[in-house]
């Protein structure tokens, strides 16, 4: 059986993260339970328990899991969350991932973090796809800037011109401070209808108010994926929907578009040992087996891509198995 390969998954620290975005996830914090805390009670721990910056947690839980390599969609908050400080600026965060990659080589690459609005932002994409281990870049429109504006034309073009992937994150999930209805997957196919070309990755297809307009949007475009990290959630909620979406899914857009992630944050406090994406991997496996007297739902072939190949596709990825 081929090795898994993770088109989506994280490594950080918490230190690299700008101040100003760890106290909005600390203002969320803060009201999900009564009674209320404060967000200053809540900041210091703010995505400590998620920390794994040379990414020695994340190789033991792809050995146990049987994950061959990961992609990184690194995020650039740093505009969105500057009010309140910054740690790393995203220059230097692009390079932190040059780094862990190199030291995991063969195992990770990452996709680029840029927010097209800084002043200098063509320099920082110059300096980006200098790295060897990049294979893209994540756009997050969440963070107040929109997928069509002329103003972020050249960005999209660069990334065409390179031939690299740009992973959009697409899923209402994110909150304080962000602007979610910037990536809706109707966003995506607006941008898709500019740069019919373009290799894009719907993350998280839409998961989960938006999964069905993902599906819709992605369709009749030659180069769109739908990437289903988080859809852990659907499958441990209620498995026999989860396999209703994509055998849907499958049918429509083909096996061959569909892209296996996880959206793990790994650390001390989620996932330390593995244990979590061993599950989400067993669970997609089982894409390919009978279930409750129903069809399969992937060919083994068909598991094959989804698990393995089209992320290899999809990223110019050297993975072995």
């Amino acid at each position: 059986m081929t090795g898994v390969v993770d088109a989506h998954m994280h490594v950080w620290d918490a230190t690299w993260l700008p101040e100003g975005l760890r106290m909005a996830w600390a203002r969320q914090g803060a009201g999900r339970r009564l009674p209320e805390r404060t967000p200053e009670e809540v900041f210091p721990r703010v995505a400590v328990g998620q920390s794994d910056p040379d990414a020695s947690l994340t190789m033991a839980a792809f050995d146990r899991a049987g994950v061959s390599a990961g992609v990184i969609p690194v995020v650039d908050w740093t505009i969105v969350g500057a009010p309140g400080g910054q740690h790393l600026p995203v220059r230097q965060l692009n390079a932190r991932y040059e780094e862990v990659c190199a030291a995991n080589e063969g195992r990770l690459w990452f996709c680029g973090a840029l927010d097209p609005r800084h002043p200098d932002a063509r320099e920082i994409f110059e300096a980006a796809v200098q790295h060897p281990h990049l294979r893209g870049f994540k756009l997050y429109p969440a963070a107040g800037w929109d997928l069509t504006d002329p103003a972020h034309r050249w960005f999209v073009e660069g990334i065409l011109e390179r031939d690299l992937t740009a992973v959009v994150h697409c899923s209402p999930l994110g909150g304080d401070p962000l602007e979610v209805r910037r990536c809706r997957p109707a966003e995506v196919a607006a941008l898709l209808a500019q740069h019919p070309t373009l290799r894009t990755s719907f993350a998280h297809a839409g998961i989960e108010a938006w999964w069905a307009e993902a599906l819709d949007c992605a369709t009749g475009w030659q180069h769109a994926y739908l990437e289903l990290s988080l859809w852990q959630r659907v499958a441990l909620d209620d498995y026999a929907e989860f396999r209703r979406r994509v055998r849907r899914m499958r049918d429509q857009v083909g096996p061959h578009r569909l892209v296996f992630g996880s959206d793990i944050i790994r650390g001390p406090k989620e996932d330390p040992d593995g244990a979590h994406l061993a599950q989400w991997v067993e669970l997609a496996r089982g894409l390919a087996e009978p279930w409750q007297g129903q069809a399969p739902v992937l060919s083994a072939d068909e598991l094959d891509l989804f698990l393995t190949g089209n992320a290899v596709r999809l990223f110019d990825l050297e993975v072995s198995a």
